[in-house]
């Protein structure tokens, strides 16, 4: 269930299957000596997320935290995040499918704590820092979670279960839920809107993209979407979309032996030359560097 590559997270819907049907959970980890990033995106799963070192840029649903090391954050399901680690850092999560804890026999506990969300009537709190009176016992189940999460056996797994439900259950008793209704900052039809576009781009970066073309999927005056976009993620809108087709790009040079050529038109880019520069500016070499480093490293652990 261990995974220790890096999450490729670039997908705005994410298509991953994290754990598997008959135990919706899996763990990720990062400690590398780069710089880790995971764009933004959003999945049905709920996430926790460990910062152990380092310090990292965080954010949920348009709102950034700049955070030093030890924190947890959560990332309830439908939530759009994106995570950027400096070099030396080191992290971990856990990505499960909260229908996992719900009970077959409906009671008050359901009733509280899982059904609201499930419906998402209430938001996981964002971050939890060591200077909060909450930290050593989640901290604390999180480590035991993650050691239990290595094995594969019923009774591994049921432990894994119990200390996710012991993390709800320490989130509940320190009231650190948020109720929907009270929190006006969360803007849920903007965010709606950001996941249409993104999604978009996602579908369509291998041809031409327009902001007329962005705008319209919003219905919106193209010069307002642009302020719009910007305002929400942070991004121009060919930032994002320069920022996918690197990605694209980068998945196939690593699994296939097409020519870089051929690459960059199936991405989007007629112009080779500016391929090349924006993959340079994104990655920090070029695509025939990228596409040797990458194959020195499987031979490595192959090896």
């Amino acid at each position: 269930m261990n995974k220790t590559d890096k999450m490729n997270k670039i997908n705005l819907k994410e298509e991953a299957v994290h754990g598997t049907v008959k135990f919706p959970l899996a763990v990720y980890r990062y400690e590398g000596e780069g710089e880790f990033e995971v764009k933004l995106h959003w999945h049905e799963e709920t996430e926790i997320i460990y910062l152990k070192k380092g310090r990292f840029c965080m954010d949920i649903n348009m709102q950034k935290y700049r955070i030093h090391s030890p924190a947890l954050f959560f990332v309830g399901s439908g939530d759009i995040h994106g995570l950027y680690g400096e070099k030396g850092c080191e992290e971990s999560a856990v990505v499960f499918d909260m229908k996992m804890l719900s009970f077959e026999h409906y009671d008050s506990v359901q009733y509280q704590m899982i059904s609201p969300l499930l419906k998402r009537t209430v938001q996981f709190p964002g971050a939890v820092t060591e200077t909060d009176g909450a930290w050593e016992e989640l901290v604390g189940l999180y480590g035991k979670m993650l050691a239990e999460s290595v094995r594969e056996t019923p009774e591994a797994r049921m432990r894994v279960k119990a200390y996710l439900l012991q993390i709800l259950a320490c989130l509940y008793e320190n009231r650190k839920f948020v109720h929907m209704g009270d929190h006006a900052d969360y803007d849920g039809k903007k965010i709606e809107n950001i996941k249409k576009v993104l999604g978009f781009i996602q579908g369509n970066y291998g041809r031409r993209i327009t902001n007329q073309d962005m705008a319209a999927v919003l219905q919106m005056n193209p010069q307002y979407f642009c302020r719009y976009f910007k305002k929400a993620t942070g991004k121009t809108p060919t930032e994002y979309i320069n920022e996918v087709r690197v990605e694209k790009a980068a998945e196939y040079l690593y699994r296939t032996d097409r020519k870089i050529i051929d690459i960059a038109l199936e991405c989007g880019y007629d112009n080779i030359g500016y391929f090349i520069k924006r993959f340079k500016e994104e990655k920090g070499m070029l695509p025939s560097e990228y596409r040797k480093s990458q194959n020195n490293a499987t031979n490595g652990q192959n090896g």
